[in-house]
């Protein structure tokens, strides 16, 4: 955006900012978190990653992570543990939890993992940079899970993978869907077809 004030022609702090509280302002300042896209298919035993960050206001109250699906409710898919690492950075250190098939009040089952020490930074502004340059600078704000699928199921099934934060659980909600196979062999069988 040109200035005319500014010599440079880029908008100064002040500027920016003000931008950046009007469009706080207009969208909402609620704890909000999203799942990033991932074109992978999850395998029977193979680690699956699963990136999600903050896109709202800070918060120090945590979230959770929860897997369902219908071979969930039938116990033919299983998840042992997750792993999270919180940020960017060699210094984050990997939090390990067990995950257990527990029964919701809606009768079906998911596998749920709950981080509520876990802080969740404000969401970042990366608009001067551009992709190349996101991606290099890594995001402070980013979670990444990894998890293991075990499933011996003859077809492909899907799970929906919910990421929320607790101190807005219904506004500030993230949903993704992945499809899970047995196929050990899934990505060279897609080739040959």
């Amino acid at each position: 955006m040109k200035n005319k004030n500014n010599k440079g022609g880029l908008l100064n702090a002040t500027q920016q900012k003000l931008i950046s509280n009007m469009t706080k302002k207009f969208m909402g300042s609620d704890v909000k978190l999203r799942l990033l896209p991932n074109n992978g298919i999850m395998i029977n035993g193979l680690e699956f990653t699963v990136i999600g960050e903050s896109i709202g206001r800070e918060s120090s109250k945590g979230f959770a992570i929860s897997i369902t699906g219908d071979e969930i409710d039938k116990d033919r898919l299983k998840f042992t543990t997750i792993t999270m690492k919180a940020g960017s950075g060699a210094k984050n250190t990997a939090i390990t939890k067990r995950l257990t098939r527990a029964l919701k009040s809606d009768g079906k089952y998911a596998y749920q993992a709950k981080f509520p020490n876990t802080f969740i930074p404000e969401a970042e502004d990366l608009s001067g940079m551009d992709k190349l340059e996101q991606l290099m600078a890594g995001s402070r704000n980013q979670f990444v899970f990894k998890l293991t699928p075990y499933y011996e199921g003859e077809k492909e099934t899907e799970v929906m993978i919910a990421f929320y934060p607790y101190e807005s659980v219904l506004t500030g909600a993230a949903t993704l869907y992945k499809k899970v196979t047995s196929n050990s062999n899934y990505y060279a069988d897609s080739l040959k077809k």
